[in-house]
């Protein structure tokens, strides 16, 4: 019986963020569209290539610096399961606002299309 996901924990870096519950990934690549003809059909054209896209809701803590988060580009983010798959995010950046509410920060990362390590 195959094991199942249930936990997850980002790195920056090498470094885990105190990540909540939930966070998500999509692993970017090209987005692929089924494509037919008069005849119905004949196959998929690559739309575009998009980015890996890693969110998640941290804790915040005293020695939680926001603008340091913020500012993350160039970055190498790993995206680990709790099964032992662990998907390599390159050139990754902090994507939009970095946002904190209460005590609570949501972070978003964009860079390469993701790559299982």
């Amino acid at each position: 019986m195959a094991k199942l996901t249930g936990m997850v924990t980002v790195k920056v870096n090498g470094s885990p963020l105190r990540s909540k519950p939930g966070a998500s990934l999509k692993v970017g690549g090209p987005i692929k569209k089924a494509e037919a003809d008069a005849n119905g059909f004949v196959g998929h054209s690559v739309e575009e290539i998009k980015p890996a896209e890693v969110k998640c809701t941290l804790l915040h803590a005293g020695d939680t610096d926001l603008i340091t988060l913020q500012n993350i580009e160039d970055a190498t983010v790993i995206f680990e399961t709790d099964t032992g798959q662990s998907y390599l995010v390159r050139g990754a950046a902090t994507e939009g606002e970095v946002e904190m509410k209460g005590k609570e920060v949501d972070i978003t990362f964009t860079g390469q299309p993701a790559e299982l390590v």
